[in-house]
């Protein structure tokens, strides 16, 4: 059937002599009645199936002079599999003779196709399954948001946010969707892969490269490509076909930064088309972020441009910061009639190493940098009212636990160092009790919680009052020889405790540990975190009540990760720190860390 194609194409080109077109000829008339899709070793009765939207089998049959199997060249939740995941098998694989493959496929609202490859020995067999039309139904982003996993859609909105060049991973927002209230979705709907120019998809670069599409964030993108959910939370379109591109009016020539803790002025030049260029800081970046002016240069026209972009250039100020790694937004906007442009522009500023945390309740203690804050907020010499709990690793001993006393003095620091110490000064053991000979003594390296009244001591030393507070907890014990609560850094959940947790109603930083089953995203110097599935063995179960999501965790010390440290793999035992959440999407609940407020604490046993 091939050489009647190749005999077509031939003689329309014009190469083929006479005898070269007789045999030809004679090659393709004794092809009639061989199978189609016919090799030496293997052969099909059909290389297209078709399955009607309402859902039904087709029946493949395979002849093969040896053993075949189906090649895994489909990907399903980001793994390659012999087929898609709408598609079963009656078998994936048969021996030498005539083998019949069912093919079953539920109902759908749209149309979707796969290649399916089969291989015996060194030759490869080819069949395409399609079910329903392949036209991309228009829709928007909140129709796609709650449409039809594998079904074409064809949408148009902005690009929100570039996430990888070398496949085209980027974000559309049509302004249809609160992305912001989905965890999996924050920056838009994922477009998971886009074709270049040439239709070429991977590593293909096809947004930057020398067939890609150039287009930036800001640009209003057609695009069409069937949707996939990835594990049942996740929205994306993949390997999208671009259809058109409406260029931006406006673009932010600066870099996004990353600024130092101190913080100051902060210049944004934004190139710009239309009527001025506007400015608006996110409600949750005003507090840090201030406007204090702009200046414009014109553009200057040349033969090659005749409207050149004028350029604003914009002076905020950044305000010094205090606490943890922070973001804001600042969105610029120009218009021309009806055409507007927006465009989005991150600014990072760096964290303290150990930003305060904790609410000095028994139930979530101020870490040290928190008791520090709170104990200077009340003035020199001035002690609190009330008892506050603060937990911390001991970073050196002034004296320990003696019979004579009853009391300790010693500092604590969030990391065990002796930088930002706090001072537990003549505190009691156990129970506001004297300590005892024989009872468990302090050493430097030891987690303590301790509780008591606090006091800014000449309005140079936070500590605790004298003999006004007592230990709580060591290493996780809260008495001789008790059992520390669940949920502790000496006691972690487990997975299925974890669950009881979030379903009751848990909202405090825990711990939680289990082996690490899958990979979705180890981590990477460009977001700092990981996402990976744990369970109590280390099997993945591919099933939400016993596999526990750690999503978008930080590394050790709540920190972002950064070349050359350590990396997460399959197997590995891990302690997370931070806070649980169950995300419920179309009735389906992922058990996980709450995005971005977890990290590391352990990893094979080290935390550092």
């Amino acid at each position: 059937m091939k050489l009647k194609k190749i005999f077509a194409t031939a003689l329309s080109a014009g190469w083929l002599c006479c005898g070269a077109a007789a045999a030809l000829m004679t090659l393709a008339a004794c092809s009639d009645d061989d199978p189609i899709g016919s090799l030496a070793t293997v052969s099909l009765d059909q290389a297209y199936l078709v399955i009607p939207e309402t859902g039904g089998d087709v029946t493949l049959t395979v002849k093969a002079t040896a053993d075949w199997a189906f090649d895994k060249v489909n990907v399903v939740k980001k793994e390659n599999t012999e087929l898609p995941d709408w598609l079963t098998a009656s078998t994936l694989s048969g021996s030498a003779g005539e083998t019949k493959v069912t093919f079953h496929a539920g109902a759908t609202t749209g149309g979707r196709e796969a290649e399916l490859r089969i291989s015996v020995g060194g030759q490869k067999q080819f069949v395409k399954v399609r079910q329903g039309s392949l036209e991309a139904a228009a829709a928007t982003c909140a129709e796609i948001m709650t449409g039809t996993d594998g079904k074409n859609y064809r949408v148009t909105g902005r690009v929100t946010k570039i996430a990888g060049f070398e496949y085209g991973n980027w974000y559309l927002d049509d302004g249809t969707y609160d992305f912001a209230s989905t965890p999996k979705n924050q920056d838009g709907l994922y477009i998971y892969g886009t074709l270049d120019k040439k239709g070429k998809a991977g590593k293909v670069n096809p947004i930057d490269g020398a067939d890609g599409w150039g287009f930036e964030v800001g640009d209003i993108i057609t695009v069409e490509g069937p949707l996939s959910i990835y594990s049942g939370t996740t929205y994306e379109l993949v390997n999208v076909t671009v259809v058109s591109i409406v260029k931006s009016l406006l673009s932010v020539v600066s870099p996004e930064p990353t600024l130092e803790l101190d913080g100051g002025p902060l210049e944004v030049k934004v190139a710009y088309k239309g009527s001025g260029a506007y400015y608006t800081i996110a409600d949750d970046a005003k507090s840090w972020i201030s406007y204090e002016g702009v200046s414009y240069k014109s553009g200057t026209k040349t033969i090659f441009e005749q409207n050149p972009s004028d350029t604003a250039i914009y002076k905020f100020n950044i305000a010094p910061n205090k606490a943890d790694k922070r973001s804001g937004v600042i969105t610029f906007s120009s218009a021309v009639g009806k055409n507007s442009s927006q465009v989005g522009y991150t600014v990072t500023q760096k964290g303290v190493a150990f930003p305060p945390a904790g609410k000095g309740t028994a139930a979530d203690p101020f870490n040290v940098t928190a008791a520090l804050n709170y104990t200077r907020s009340l003035g020199a010499s001035v002690e609190s009212e009330g008892n506050v709990y603060v937990k911390g690793k001991i970073s050196s001993v002034k004296y320990t636990y003696s019979a004579q006393y009853g009391t300790a003095t010693y500092n604590i620091s969030c990391d065990g160092k002796e930088n930002d110490v706090f001072t537990v000064y003549s505190s009691y053991f156990f129970e506001n009790e004297p300590w005892e000979e024989g009872q468990t003594q302090i050493a430097v390296g030891d987690e303590v919680i301790v509780c008591g009244k606090v006091i800014d001591y000449n309005g140079t030393t936070p500590e605790f009052a004298s003999k006004k507070s007592w230990l709580v907890s060591i290493n996780g014990k809260t008495s001789e020889g008790g059992e520390a609560p669940a949920g502790t850094q000496a006691n972690p959940f487990t997975v299925a405790e974890a669950f009881a947790y979030i379903d009751g109603g848990g909202s405090d930083d825990v711990f939680v540990e289990g082996i690490i089953s899958k990979i979705v995203y180890t981590f990477s110097e460009q977001y700092g975190t990981a996402t990976f599935w744990i369970s109590e063995d280390g099997k993945f179960n591919d099933d939400l009540t016993k596999d526990f999501e750690a999503y978008s965790v930080y590394y050790f010390g709540n920190k972002s990760w950064v070349e050359g440290n350590t990396q997460v793999a399959v197997g590995d035992k891990v302690v997370l720190q931070g806070k649980l959440t169950k995300y419920v999407k179309n009735d389906t609940s992922t058990y996980e860390t709450s995005s971005k407020k977890a990290w590391i604490y352990s990893l094979n046993g080290k935390t550092e």
